[in-house]
């Protein structure tokens, strides 16, 4: 996440024009292809993010389906006579 972070922050200090003019107080205008590369670079962070996120999840998720419980039977019926004792 602090890659991408990193990486968006580059990006508006190098082709954002309002952040530029107001922050940096300079009116040059931004190399653009400098801009389009950070651009793919920022593009490409995201996407490693969300896949990163992605796999957290589904690996959460199958660890919960191993932990809990499964039983076939309905939960509403009670137990026969032999598992009460």
């Amino acid at each position: 996440m602090q890659e991408h972070d990193d990486t968006v922050r580059e990006h508006e200090r190098e082709c954002d024009m309002e952040y530029r003019l107001l922050v940096l107080d300079t009116i040059e205008s931004p190399d653009p292809v400098l801009c389009e590369e950070l651009e793919g670079e920022k593009a490409r962070k995201t996407t490693y993010f969300l896949g990163s996120v992605g796999l957290f999840m589904a690996t959460g998720v199958g660890g919960l389906v191993m932990v809990l419980p499964y039983e076939n039977r309905d939960p509403k019926q009670p137990p026969s006579g032999r598992e009460l004792r």
